[in-house]
């Protein structure tokens, strides 16, 4: 899934009849897309597990885990920490998800030098920007179509998307933590057995499986995303190769360091106002 966004040939590509996520809103020129949303069947049904699973996550950790502890005071702070962490997952997938990710307007007049269209969509072809398969539009510093956000990850969304991933990875690490942290303080003890309470109920070792999995997957992806996001030559629009890591890191989050840099709720760095970068 992780990589280039996949490329449409022959006839995937905007044939007669075909219509992509924001063409409605497109029909009025001088306005952005208020929302964003790709009609892939197969995504929808990723994104729909997606959340399945994050809350299911929650009701069995408070149903089986932390209420059957019969201590409030432990309950109460693991439990509002794990649905603070599992809202804000939430909370930025759905940003990642209707938001256009920097798809190029269709049908627009090329810039100087900008002459070539996208043989597929018609958009005027920019650096960085590559055509999506799925999305059947060219997007602007697209990285992949990620299927569990049912949308590509490019210029406009790709906070929203890194702060999925690191939530995500912190609300499974922290469900990880508590599940075994009894098993480890029996193992110090040397009273380590097999009867442990994750191996026994069905549903916190479902519980154990879905967060290992979703650790293991989040984890990856954030650690790709930042990687990626900290070399990136050209993530500041005309300086190809001069961008160092904190500038690309800006680009990305905001222009300084604050809270909104974590917050799924607040956009992302500046983006260029005009010309072949403008938002669609």
């Amino acid at each position: 899934e992780e990589g280039s966004p996949r490329r449409s040939l022959g006839g995937e590509g905007r044939g007669a009849g075909a219509q992509g996520p924001a063409d409605l809103a497109l029909r009025s020129p001088s306005a952005a897309p208020r929302v964003w949303f790709v009609p892939d069947a197969l995504g929808i049904v990723c994104a729909s597990a997606t959340w399945v699973l994050t809350l299911s996550e929650g009701v069995l950790l408070l149903s089986a885990w932390l209420l059957p502890a019969q201590r409030p005071a432990y309950s109460a702070v693991h439990g509002s920490l794990f649905h603070l962490l599992a809202s804000l997952a939430l909370a930025s997938h759905a940003r990642t998800m209707f938001t256009d990710p920097g798809a190029l307007p269709v049908g627009a007049p090329p810039a100087p030098g900008l002459a070539a269209r996208c043989p597929l969509c018609g958009a005027v072809q920019t650096p960085g920007a590559h055509h999506c398969g799925v999305c059947q539009r060219c997007i602007r510093r697209a990285h992949h179509h990620c299927p569990w956000v049912n949308n590509c990850v490019g210029e406009d969304n790709r906070k929203f998307f890194v702060l999925f991933t690191l939530y995500t990875a912190l609300g499974a690490l922290h469900v990880l933590l508590l599940l075994s942290a009894p098993a480890l303080r029996a193992y110090a003890r040397g009273e380590w057995d097999l009867q442990t309470p994750v191996l026994l109920r069905p549903s916190l070792l479902f519980l154990f499986v879905v967060a290992l999995n979703g650790f293991l997957f989040a984890g990856l992806m954030f650690t790709i995303q930042i990687r990626s996001i900290l070399t990136d030559p050209q993530s500041q629009p005309g300086e190809p190769g001069q961008a160092s890591a904190w500038t690309n890191l800006k680009a990305v989050l905001g222009p300084r360091p604050s809270p909104a840099w974590i917050s799924p709720f607040a956009s992302g760095g500046p983006r260029a106002a005009s010309g072949p970068q403008a938002v669609v």
